[in-house]
């Protein structure tokens, strides 16, 4: 690109200055061996799921057709706290969280409670580790939220940052007819390592 002074709104040195931050950002940073390890798997597991190709007579786009997974496992989940229940339980309540208390399960961990988690699992937790998800918090609808994953195997996709420290993304197997990669940030201490 070149600087066209009939055309141009900024300076020929402003112009050269965007053009070199535009060349800077074009270069990829270089993947490491978690990148490349992720999309390797990704792609695995959409080989997985896929039987064919059907071609169109007609030269229309192909049908792909899916392998059916393994049907999700049937898990006891706590009963869906209705609409009206969850006003009166939260009316006069600032500080009141969407889903029912549960005393085994505080809803806000303190930072020392953090750390313990994280250092009790500091032997599984890591990239590739197979997990099962075998709690999670309360949905404020039953329809969204990690409810949907319980009983549910995957691996660890990436590890969160230090303000997240005691939470990771998992990427969980497909189950019945899902076609489409579920990834989902998950709190370490709702997960167990599959042996």
């Amino acid at each position: 690109m070149i600087h066209n002074r009939r055309i141009a709104t900024v300076t020929e040195a402003e112009f050269n200055e965007l053009i070199a931050i535009v060349r800077d950002q074009a270069e990829p940073r270089p993947l490491s061996d978690d990148d490349r390890w992720r999309a390797d798997y990704a792609e695995d597991q959409r080989r997985r799921r896929i039987v064919g190709y059907q071609q169109d007579l007609f030269t229309s786009t192909a049908i792909t057709h899916y392998r059916r997974s393994p049907a999700a496992p049937i898990v006891e989940r706590p009963p869906v706290e209705t609409i009206a229940a969850k006003l009166d339980r939260i009316k006069g309540d600032p500080r009141a969280t969407f889903g029912p208390p549960r005393s085994d399960r505080p809803s806000i961990l303190t930072q020392r409670q953090r750390q313990t988690i994280v250092r009790g699992a500091a032997n599984w937790l890591n990239v590739r580790q197979r997990v099962t998800l075998i709690d999670g918090p309360g949905a404020v609808d039953p329809a969204f939220g990690l409810q949907r994953y319980l009983g549910r195997h995957g691996v660890i996709w990436r590890l969160c940052g230090s303000t997240f420290a005691d939470h990771c993304y998992v990427f969980f197997d497909a189950v019945g007819a899902e076609r489409t990669a579920k990834i989902q940030m998950v709190e370490v201490r709702d997960l167990v390592p599959v042996s």
